[in-house]
């Protein structure tokens, strides 16, 4: 027996083939374009990205001929519009990062009525992360795209109704709780899309994807004739809330961060749906016909500083190195980077800050300048976190991080030492496409107590935390420079 889960990812397609142990039989992947039609507009081409995915999955079906199931993880957000009668996309995919919505987004925030009432609704708050705003901006700019949305002969969804509804040959026009509640439109308390929030944007009602929960069947498909059979489709989530479950953050406090181009930090709350005015309140995954919430950090900054580190600077050559040159010198020399590139996250909220290097002085090398930027990532962490307990009353316990940078070990090191907490990194990293995997599993064996589900747990490494005052001097005059020179004039946390 085996399985076999997909990523349908901001960058790239991944399939992952797991033997019957769950363990990883084999991987594949392929990188998509990224599309920028002018400033702040980011787009996929959804012909390319379904292509894409056939054309792996027929090698990943050479390998497993035969699977139980298919599981499938995306990006979250990011959304399609493609026609009603042959599933083909109609324009491109309007991505998570694309701020097209702006203008929206702020008339509606500066309405007090409903950007409370988006957040008794859904959690988030009226940002161009999330779909809505760049829909209505699609109906106020693309009149035959309304037209065909109205008439019903265009359909919206997330990648994975998209994905879903091609692969079914347009027989199923479906999704996931997870991925519903990233648009706006969906009530994540009664989960229903709810007329209030379509009101809101000023998008007239219409005829959406049926939700389910994560741990459903979604469906049949050959994948353009890659399997002799139809395959049943079962378990889907976003990416974020599908590595919550992998990493099995079931109980309150459990927390986790993923670490890619930027980080999501995601702390279990329980089945009380609560605001929190530093995080997004956001629909974990749904269980015995309840839902379980967490409260979310986003923020578009981590792996992209380092990034920056070796495509714009130039100071490094490949991403190791950070950490490489880092070890090479016990501090920063008094130099810190505020990463401040698209503007300061949660909980600081200056949506137009911008980066800045602070202390450069006659004898600052390029490894001060790199472990100033590693150590900037970790700060971003670990003041989230510090908020996060303050306001929540509650002590960290149970600290959980995957994702790319978890190569990283003077990062994972750093983020254990000033929280004086012990971290816990999964052996592997593709724990979206595991969790996705998870939920096709509790399906398919009928799995109604969560602690069964322990059994699958992922071997992990432990960092125990050490003390470094050193660091820790530094991250606090990290903190000031932050509050002096972004902070000064707004209202102090």
């Amino acid at each position: 027996m085996s399985y076999i889960s997909i990523d349908s990812s901001t960058s790239s397609t991944t399939l992952v083939v797991f033997d019957d142990d769950l363990n990883i039989q084999a991987k594949f992947q392929k990188e998509h374009q990224q599309i920028y039609p002018s400033k702040g507009l980011v787009e996929h081409d959804l012909e390319e990205i379904y292509n894409n995915l056939i054309e792996l999955m027929k090698k990943a079906a050479a390998i497993s001929p035969e699977p139980q199931f298919i599981s499938m993880t995306n990006q979250r957000e990011t959304f399609a519009l493609f026609d009603k009668f042959t599933g083909k996309p109609v324009r491109n995919a309007v991505v998570w990062q694309c701020t097209r919505g702006e203008k929206i987004c702020e008339n509606i925030m500066n309405n007090k009525e409903y950007s409370k009432l988006i957040t008794q609704k859904t959690g988030l708050k009226a940002n161009t992360f999330f779909s809505a705003s760049k829909l209505k901006w699609i109906l106020e700019n693309e009149p035959n795209i309304k037209e065909g949305l109205l008439k019903g002969n265009i359909l919206f969804g997330t990648i994975d109704t998209y994905l879903l509804y091609r692969l079914t040959k347009c027989q199923e026009y479906a999704t996931d709780t997870t991925n519903a509640s990233r648009t706006l439109l969906f009530n994540c308390i009664d989960n229903t899309w709810d007329p209030d929030l379509f009101s809101i944007f000023n998008i007239e009602q219409l005829d959406l994807a049926k939700v389910r929960p994560s741990s459903s069947n979604f469906g049949y498909s050959n994948f353009e004739n890659s399997f002799s059979k139809e395959i049943l489709i079962s378990g889907i989530a976003g990416d974020a809330q599908a590595s919550f479950f992998a990493n099995l953050c079931f109980n309150l406090g459990d927390t986790k961060i993923t670490t890619g181009t930027g980080f999501n930090i995601q702390t279990n709350i329980g089945t009380n749906f609560k605001e929190d005015n530093n995080a997004f309140t956001t629909l974990a995954f749904s269980h015995n016909q309840k839902n379980y919430y967490s409260l979310e950090c986003l923020s578009s900054v981590a792996g992209a500083t380092i990034s920056w580190l070796k495509n714009n600077l130039k100071l490094i050559q490949k991403a190791s190195e950070s950490e490489d040159l880092s070890l090479e010198i016990s501090d920063t020399g008094g130099v810190y980077l505020i990463p401040a590139f698209t503007g300061l996250g949660p909980p600081f909220w200056k949506a137009d800050a911008r980066a800045t290097f602070l202390g450069i002085n006659a004898s600052t090398t390029k490894k001060h300048l790199v472990r100033a930027a590693l150590e900037s990532v970790v700060f971003q962490m670990v003041v989230y976190l510090e908020f996060l307990q303050r306001d929540n009353n509650f002590k960290l316990k149970n600290l959980v991080i995957d994702g790319g940078m978890i190569k990283n070990k003077l990062f994972l090191q750093m983020i254990a030492d000033l929280l004086e907490i012990e971290i816990m990194v999964p052996k592997i990293e593709e724990m979206s496409l595991y969790g996705a995997l998870l939920f096709g599993i509790q399906k398919d064996k009928n799995i109604s107590d969560l602690n069964d589900l322990k059994s699958y747990e992922i071997s992990r490494v432990n960092y125990s935390f050490q003390k470094n005052p050193s660091l820790q001097k530094s991250y606090e005059t990290w903190k000031e420079l932050v509050d002096k020179y972004f902070l000064s004039n707004q209202e102090k946390k």
